[in-house]
């Protein structure tokens, strides 16, 4: 029924606002995982205080790779929303998303990681912004699941942005 009507809705609204809601659903999902399955401390963005360090009994397996896939996921569609509609575009926020995601993830790795950090710190003067983000670096730890979940969100949020935006048109890649 809700599908019936987005595809009526010549303005794209109703189909705007069903992947914004949908996006921000899937990033508090993300988000959770940081709450009730991390170790205290262990997210630079949550205060300590608020996890409660369940050691991943709420999300189980999808625990370590989902932040990646909502992540991706969400703010490809954020940023697709508010973009000119054209699928073209779409893409382009989707493969942006992707490519950061996956440059975040790949910048945790061992072998670049302390490198980083400290270029960070010296670019900034060793400004605490700086020298946070270099922590989530150097603090991080690289897996290839969470690109491949990266990957797999920002392609996810094509396929609806595609599919709830040019029902008719799915066949084709950009327009």
């Amino acid at each position: 029924m809700l599908a019936a009507s987005m595809h009526k809705d010549t303005n794209g609204r109703a189909a705007a606002l069903a992947l914004a809601v949908a996006a921000g659903l899937v990033l508090l999902a993300g988000s959770a995982v940081y709450l009730l399955d991390r170790p205290a401390g262990s997210a630079w963005l949550v205060p300590p205080a608020w996890q409660a360090a369940t050691d991943g009994r709420w999300f189980g397996a999808i625990g370590p790779w989902l932040p990646s896939f909502a992540h991706a996921f969400a703010f490809s569609v954020f940023t697709a929303l508010v973009l000119p509609r054209r699928p073209g575009r779409a893409a382009a926020a989707c493969v942006g998303w992707a490519a950061i995601d996956t440059l975040a993830e790949a910048g945790q790795h061992a072998a670049i990681a302390p490198a980083l950090a400290a270029g960070l710190t010296s670019a900034f003067d060793g400004a605490p912004l700086a020298a946070r983000i270099g922590r989530y670096f150097t603090q991080g730890s690289f897996d290839i699941t969470d690109v491949l979940a990266g990957l797999a969100g920002s392609g996810v949020a094509y396929a609806a942005l595609r599919r709830w935006w040019a029902p008719s048109e799915t066949r084709f890649l950009f327009r």
